[in-house]
């Protein structure tokens, strides 16, 4: 029996033990020693939103408010995308986190309603004109209108590999000197966002994190009954005398086989404003004492660790989708971000899009030859039709629009139209994999 739904309400602190049992019904995952008071500090109430059930609570469950059948949240995040003129600019992206649907509630349009509210809402508050997204499924999110934008790469590195870089740049990452420190304190906590905004600024994709969560956010929180024996979360830092220029969140775990030291170094969160700043810490973080490996999450799928251990084989690269990408304000994102220089491109583009009808319609799309955009409606002819989704997939340059001819049905119209807007949004390098949110 199909559920007559409520509309989706705000939460405040009143809600919390109603958030925390629907997040560990659905994520079936309870942390140890997380309190609500944890789940206040790393939820921003302001984006949260929940469907409580129409009918209220049923035999055996606690009455005192009625079990949600839905939530989501969100954070104010920032994204480096291409800018005019080269390098890269910040631009401001609604990053939705949290969406829980009850087991009971499965396949009865909480989704749906959730999603439909939240673009709506982001719309309405125009401080965004992108919504992104991780993707604990993949099939769910493109029917709402996200592409996948960046992909991201789990690289397994034995312990003492040699990190073969041209000598030039070996000689400058012997002048980078690192140091290790607990991540639980303040000044910690602060070095590192300091340096995460820095690292993003010359990093194409970076997500970053609000200043309101340098103290608390969520994926540097340490429960100690969380732990199953893995020490607590480290930072280890890169400088260039006094000035700070990469870090590397991470933590041990011992391990010893028939006699043999085999703990291993997870390396969670690793950025840096350049190369020799990257190879410095990786000379570090593969070869620390009592480990048999070093496991780098989020690294993009051209990292030149990968190249530096000897490759994807050696170093046992998997690739998995990372940031997925939303368009809540066509025009307004083609203008925010840069194109080509060079190449002058005119053309008519229309974007279909059920879930945000404001963005369905004909666009034109012209981008000067320092690579600056103006976006606008027009009643033309269009060049090229296109789900809102490609267009997302496209925005940080990694995936071209031309590709997505067979994948996500984009149309030509006028022959080249694709490949035109594909090179316009190209990229120079790939984008690198968002932080968790």
């Amino acid at each position: 029996m199909t559920l007559s739904l409520p509309a989706p309400v705000d939460l405040t602190t009143e809600d919390l033990p109603r958030i925390r049992d629907l997040v560990e019904t659905v994520w079936f995952s309870v942390v140890p020693g997380k309190t609500l008071q944890h789940l206040d500090e790393e939820i921003d109430l302001r984006h949260a939103r929940g469907i409580p059930r129409p009918d209220g609570p049923l035999p055996g469950e606690p009455t005192a408010a009625a079990p949600l059948l839905g939530l989501y949240s969100a954070f104010d995040l920032g994204l480096s995308v291409p800018a005019a003129g080269g390098g890269l600019t910040r631009v401001p992206m609604d990053g939705l986190t949290m969406v829980s649907v009850h087991p009971d509630a499965r396949r009865q349009g909480v989704l749906r309603r959730m999603m439909t509210d939240h673009l709506h809402r982001v719309h309405e508050r125009g401080e965004a004109a992108l919504a992104g997204l991780h993707a604990s499924e993949p099939a769910i999110y493109g029917r709402f209108g996200y592409g996948h934008a960046s992909a991201e790469a789990k690289l397994t590195i034995g312990r003492g590999t040699t990190l073969t870089a041209p000598a030039p740049l070996a000689a400058r990452a012997d002048e980078i000197r690192t140091h290790v420190t607990d991540l639980d304190t303040a000044e910690a906590l602060a070095a590192v966002h300091r340096t995460h905004l820095a690292c993003a600024d010359v990093t194409l994709g970076a997500v970053t994190r609000p200043a309101s969560t340098e103290q608390s956010w969520f994926a540097f929180r340490d429960h100690p009954l969380a732990r199953a024996g893995k020490e607590p979360n480290r930072v280890m830092f890169a400088r260039r005398g006094e000035d700070l220029t990469g870090y590397a969140v991470f933590r041990r775990e011992s391990r010893w086989d028939d006699g043999q030291p085999a703990g291993e170094v997870g390396v969670a969160e690793l950025a840096a404003a350049d190369h020799a700043s990257l190879l410095a810490l990786a000379r570090r973080l593969v070869d620390m004492d009592l480990t048999g490996r070093t496991v780098f999450w989020a690294r993009p799928t051209d990292d030149p660790l990968a190249w530096w251990a000897g490759g994807p084989r050696s170093a046992s690269m998997r690739v998995f989708d990372a940031l997925w990408l939303r368009l809540v304000d066509v025009p307004r994102a083609l203008r925010e971000r840069g194109y080509a220089a060079g190449a002058p491109l005119d053309l008519v583009v229309q974007v279909e899009d059920e879930v945000c009808p404001w963005n369905a319609g004909r666009w034109r799309l012209q981008v000067d030859g320092d690579g600056s955009a103006q976006a606008g409606p027009t009643d033309a002819e269009p060049d090229l039709v296109t789900p809102v989704a490609a267009l997302g997939a496209a925005y940080l340059g990694g995936r071209t629009l031309l590709a997505q001819v067979p994948t996500l049905g984009v149309q030509e119209r006028t022959p080249g139209a694709a490949a035109a807007l594909s090179r316009a949004m190209r990229a120079e390098r790939e984008p690198v994999p968002a932080i968790g949110f």
